[in-house]
């Protein structure tokens, strides 16, 4: 599977975060967990757009206070959407 199938099943399954929320049906785009400096080796989750770049997002918010908030880090919904696809 390429990278582009990967991101389009991730897509089709909706915002992760929404999902763990009990949010159902949430549009998304694909967000990258860093590890590196180098994006492309970074594994991706999907989330809505607020959960992604909005201002309670893990971009708006930063990474710690993001985990704070929802109490779930990015790592963790990630393990989720492995189980789930």
């Amino acid at each position: 599977m390429t990278k582009k199938e990967d991101y389009d099943r991730m897509a089709r399954f909706g915002c992760i975060l929404c999902s763990y929320l009990g949010y159902e049906g949430t549009l998304s785009e694909i967000h990258h967990i860093r590890r590196t400096s180098q994006r492309k080796n970074s594994p991706s989750i999907p989330l809505c757009r607020e959960h992604h770049r909005g201002d309670t997002g893990v971009h708006g918010l930063g990474r710690k206070a993001f985990e704070r908030k929802y109490k779930i880090t990015e790592e963790e919904l990630l393990e989720r959407l492995n189980e789930l696809l």
